[in-house]
């Protein structure tokens, strides 16, 4: 009997003690049924792992954190958070939710981390974010995401850390992130992007990590990295770079770990203004493995000598072709882009080569193509002589070296000693001749014409000026 009085007591303090606890008013009352809620550290409703289908109703007006993750979840209504206006935290992630209402996340001002990874959303609203301008941490990884609306973050200038690794995007649109000032963490790798544009990252003035390896980029132009001073940390390993040129890392004078690897480098006269760079980064870098020549397979871009990145590496019969000036006026390598749009003056397809040694060590004929071309060396240096008279400024002091600012590469100073050569055709016997019996030819009336209208130039006015007189 007295064991029992001593039991009934102990309930009897129990219930004076529970009762004593300060509570929210009407927060454990109004809490899911299949939920958690707590008020410490700060009120929060907890579903995770409950196997709903839907986000449940009657959410506690102030919950400032909304766990919901791992889930069956596949719609976020506009209604479904409205009332959570304290809301600073909620994870979706890990649902099969495909579709987000225009205006779910609207009111939700004091919003600081949504993480909606890992889910099916494969599109976003343009306007899916509009007003969480105290968003620090935005989750979107693994979601499917193909492409993103354009002005998708706008307006989210508090933004810090955005993920969007593990998605299928293939390309970004310029200004993407250009209202991201305060962004630090951008995460990017393990998608299909393929080119890195010049405004691609413009207005990441604070980026602090770049994540870009592991995807498909070929391409980096030259102005891409223009706004990321501040970068310490960028991985570009494991993509389908040939050809990155110094002048697109110049920006980067903050970076301190940098990942190439993984990469098919070439390693001749493209390869030089990065080489160059590397000799005044005091940061950590992983190898840069030569893919071709074979000669230089699998050695370390930034081990290697001169004389190694001297010619150009013909990919489309891999052949090594001897440079005959691999330097622009300045002095600088031309190492642009392995593009067509900006091909290294060495390395120039047949149609555009200026600056390459054919085979027999002659400048190619179509470096050429603004001048009349002749079997006749006195002739063709004749040729050459009124074109530059015909291109000359009389304003301005004229130089042997006028002859070789042509838009596509630099020519040798001395056109005489290979005048001979420059006709178009390999045997200069099997070329057709002018002969006086058969002046009907084609070829030989257009040489006619031209001494023809040279006539007409000087003595029509003669004759116009003798009537004058008459």
């Amino acid at each position: 009997m007295k064991s029992v009085f001593i039991r009934v007591g102990e309930l009897y303090f129990l219930v004076l003690w529970l009762q004593s606890v300060p509570r929210m008013e009407g927060w454990v009352e109004g809490c899911p049924a299949p939920c958690i809620c707590h008020s410490e550290p700060r009120p929060t409703l907890a579903c995770q792992q409950q196997g709903l289908y839907s986000i449940p109703t009657e959410i506690p007006i102030h919950s400032q954190r909304i766990f919901l993750q791992n889930n069956k979840l596949t719609v976020v209504r506009s209604t479904s958070f409205s009332p959570c206006r304290n809301l600073t935290v909620l994870w979706l992630y890990s649902n099969n939710i495909s579709h987000i209402e225009a205006g779910a996340f609207y009111g939700l001002e004091r919003l600081e981390e949504l993480d909606i990874g890992d889910n099916d959303l494969r599109i976003i609203s343009p306007t899916a974010f509009r007003g969480l301008s105290r968003l620090h941490t935005l989750h979107l990884h693994s979601c499917g995401l193909s492409v993103l609306p354009v002005g998708v973050f706008r307006g989210l200038f508090s933004l810090q850390h955005l993920y969007l690794q593990d998605n299928n995007l293939q390309t970004l649109h310029d200004d993407t992130f250009l209202d991201l000032a305060n962004l630090t963490y951008l995460f990017l790798h393990n998608n299909k992007i393929k080119t890195v544009t010049d405004h691609m990252l413009r207005g990441l003035v604070s980026l602090d990590r770049l994540l870009l390896h592991q995807n498909r980029v070929t391409f980096v132009q030259r102005n891409s990295f223009h706004d990321l001073r501040k970068l310490t940390t960028l991985f570009l390993f494991f993509n389908n770079l040939t050809v990155l040129t110094g002048e697109t890392m110049d920006p980067l004078v903050s970076l301190q770990y940098l990942r190439l690897n993984g990469n098919q480098w070439i390693c001749d006269c493209r390869a030089r203004t990065l080489w160059d760079w590397f000799k005044g980064f005091k940061g950590s870098s992983s190898e840069l493995e030569c893919h071709v020549p074979a000669r230089l397979s699998g050695k370390d871009l930034k081990q290697l000598k001169i004389p190694d990145l001297e010619g150009c590496y013909d990919s489309s019969d891999h052949t090594w072709i001897s440079v005959f000036s691999s330097k622009t006026r300045s002095g600088k390598l031309t190492t642009e882009s392995p593009l067509r749009a900006g091909i290294p003056r060495c390395c120039l397809s047949d149609k555009d080569k200026s600056s390459i040694i054919s085979s027999k060590g002659l400048p190619d004929p179509s470096s050429y193509n603004s001048r009349q071309i002749t079997n006749n060396p006195l002739k063709e240096k004749e040729n050459i002589s009124k074109t530059k008279l015909l291109e000359a400024d009389p304003n301005k002091p004229q130089n042997k070296q006028s002859l070789n600012d042509g838009p596509v590469g630099t020519l040798s100073n001395n056109l005489d000693q290979s005048s001979e050569h420059l006709s178009p055709s390999n045997d200069p016997e099997k070329k057709k001749r002018c002969a006086k019996e058969n002046m009907s030819d084609p070829l030989c009336l257009k040489s006619h014409g031209s001494t023809i209208g040279a006539w007409r130039l000087v003595f029509l006015p003669v004759f116009w000026l003798s009537l004058d007189f008459c």
